[in-house]
C-alpha cells in the first residue's frame, strides 16, 4: 500500500510534532508497547498522541505512516525506561530514562519528510536488526547458539534476494523454518532463548511478518532485559532464575505431546510439580524485588544496543527522505 507522510501536507507535519513535543518534553505522553490515546487526561501512548487516535486504521488514514513503524520506535523507548510507582505523582508513577532514550521520541518523526512513502521502511529495518542482533557488539552474542547463527544467516540471505527484486517461492522457506524450529528446540544456553526465539519468529518473508514485527520485537527486547538483569543478580538468584527459564522452556516441550493437547497450564503443570516449582522462584516478593534493583543496571547496560537500533532505524528513514 503506498502511503504519503503527513498526507503530503507540510502543516500537518509542523502541527503535529509541536502538539507532540509539547506533550512529550512535559512527560505527559507515556512511551507504551500498544496505540492508546485519551482526549482527557487519562492515559495516552506516543503513536497514539500523533494520531489522536487508539484505532490502527484511523492512525494511518490521518498520519500517512506505518503503524508498526510508529509502534517499533515507540517500544524501542519504552525499553529503556523505568517506571516506578510513586503515590506522590497524579499518574500514581514516573518515568526516568537517558537523554538519548528520550530524545528519540522525537527524532523519527523529525527525520520523516513530507510526502515520503515509508511502507518498506520496517521491511528494511527486519534485516539492520537482525545483522546487529548477530554482530559481535550485541550484548548477547557470547550466548548465540552457531546453529541460530546458521540459520539467521540464510534468513538474511533470502531477505537480500527478496530487497534484489528475486523471486522467493514459499518452497525456499520452508527448509528455513525447519532448521529454526531445530536450532530453537536445539538452543542450550537460557541466556541464547531470547535470540533463539526470536530468529525462529523471523523465518518468513519480510513482507509477511511486517506487521507482526512489534510484538515479536517487544518480545524480544524484554527477553534480552531480563537475561541482562540476570547477570546483575547475586549467584543463588542467578541460578534460580536460569532454571525458571529451563523450566518454561520444558514446560513448552511438554505441551506438544498428545497425551497433554487437552490440558490447562495449571493441570498441566499439577503433573509437573518440579516445572511450577522452578518457574514460580523469580516471582516471589524477595527475588522480584531484587531483580526489579538489578533491572535499572540491565537498563543503562542495554543502552548501547538500543541505540544502534534507533541510529538503524533513523538511518533508513533518512535515507527515504534523501
Amino acid at each position: 500500500m503506498s502511503l504519503r507522510a503527513f498526507l503530503g501536507d507540510p502543516a500537518l507535519k509542523n502541527e503535529t510534532l509541536n502538539r507532540v513535543r509539547e506533550g512529550w518534553e512535559a512527560r505527559q505522553i507515556i512511551p507504551l508497547i500498544y496505540l492508546k490515546w485519551s482526549s482527557g487526561a487519562g492515559v495516552a501512548s506516543l503513536a497514539g498522541t500523533i494520531a489522536q487516535t487508539q484505532d490502527p486504521g484511523l492512525f494511518v488514514t490521518r498520519t500517512g505512516l506505518p503503524l508498526e513503524l510508529a509502534l517499533l520506535c515507540e517500544i524501542l523507548i519504552n525499553t529503556g525506561i523505568t517506571f516506578e510507582d510513586d503515590a506522590a505523582s497524579p499518574r500514581g508513577f514516573t518515568m526516568s530514562g537517558d537523554a538519548r532514550i528520550w530524545s528519540f521520541g522525537m527524532e523519527w518523526l523529525e527525520a520523516i519528510a513530507v510526502d515520503d512513502d515509508l511502507s518498506d521502511v520496517v521491511t528494511g529495518f527486519l534485516s539492520v536488526c537482525l545483522k546487529q542482533i548477530m554482530s559481535d557488539d550485541f550484548p548477547l552474542s557470547a550466548n548465540i547458539d552457531p546453529a541460530v547463527r546458521s540459520v539467521a544467516q540464510e534468513i538474511l540471505q533470502l531477505w537480500e534476494g527478496e530487497s534484489g527484486g528475486e523471486p522467493m517461492p514459499a518452497r525456499a522457506w520452508r527448509p528455513v523454518r525447519a532448521n529454526a524450529l531445530r536450532a530453537s528446540e536445539g538452543s542450550g544456553d537460557p541466556a541464547g532463548y531470547a535470540v533463539s526465539d526470536l530468529v525462529e519468529s523471523l523465518a518468513w518473508p519480510r513482507a509477511e511478518i511486517a506487521t507482526e514485527l512489534p510484538v515479536i520485537y517487544q518480545k524480544f527486547l524484554q527477553s534480552c532485559l531480563q537475561v541482562m538483569t540476570a547477570t546483575f543478580l547475586a549467584p543463588q538468584d542467578r541460578t534460580d532464575w536460569t532454571q525458571s527459564q529451563v523450566a518454561q522452556r520444558e514446560l513448552r516441550r511438554v505441551r506438544t505431546e498428545p497425551q497433554y493437547a487437552d490440558l490447562s497450564d495449571e493441570e498441566l503443570l499439577d503433573r509437573h510439580p518440579e516445572i511450577r516449582q522452578a518457574m514460580r522462584a523469580p516471582q516471589q516478593p524477595e527475588m522480584a524485588a531484587r531483580m526489579d534493583k538489578a533491572k535499572q543496571q540491565a537498563r543503562a547496560a542495554m543502552g548501547p544496543f538500543l541505540y544502534q537500533q534507533m541510529d538503524g532505524l533513523l538511518n533508513l528513514l533518512r535515507r527515504t527522505s534523501d
